[in-house]
Formats: C-alpha cells, sequence, structure tokens
C-alpha cells in the first residue's frame, strides 16, 4: 500500500459518492496519503485557494474517511 495508491483510491471512491465535487475528492485523496505517510500526524498536502476550503470541510471530510477507511486502505 503506497500513498499513491490509497490517495487514488480515496479520491475515486469520493468522488463516486459526491459526483461533481472535484475539490473534495482532491481533498479527500490529500488527507488519505496524509494518514498512510504518518497516521498520528494527519497533514493535508494544500496550498493557496484549496487549502483555505480544506480547513473549512476537514473534520466532513475526515468522518467520511473514518467511514469508509477500510475500503479505501484495506
Amino acid at each position: 500500500m503506497t500513498t499513491d495508491s490509497v490517495r487514488a483510491a480515496a479520491e475515486s471512491a469520493f468522488r463516486a459518492a459526491h459526483p461533481g465535487d472535484r475539490t473534495g475528492a482532491l481533498i479527500a485523496g490529500c488527507r488519505a496519503a496524509a494518514r498512510v505517510a504518518d497516521p498520528d500526524h494527519v497533514r493535508a498536502f494544500t496550498i493557496g485557494k484549496l487549502a483555505d476550503e480544506e480547513k473549512a470541510r476537514a473534520r466532513e471530510i475526515d468522518s467520511w474517511l473514518d467511514l469508509h477507511w477500510a475500503r479505501i486502505a484495506p
């Protein structure tokens, strides 16, 4: 399991569950990759405008990742 494969799986799963929310899928992918890279210190890898949105949606997306983690990173 690599950070790239987990990121891609999270983006794909989020996109399927939330059609049209490309930004949310990107945020979910970044946060999932961060969990794999360092589970005790999750940080997003976003910059600029996307970083501002990530801060606002982090809790919502983290909850979604928690619910679907077994499918994203088996």
